[in-house]
């Protein structure tokens, strides 16, 4: 089983500095995490 949020990767200053944006691609891309 897979927690969700160990696949989400935090990239900070991201469009601005000191936002953090939540990349969920990973998530995305990893068919088991979907199930």
């Amino acid at each position: 089983m897979y927690n969700i949020k160990d696949l989400v990767r935090d990239v900070k200053d991201y469009p601005k500095p000191g936002i953090v944006f939540k990349d969920i691609t990973p998530v995305l891309s990893d068919i088991d995490a979907l199930r």
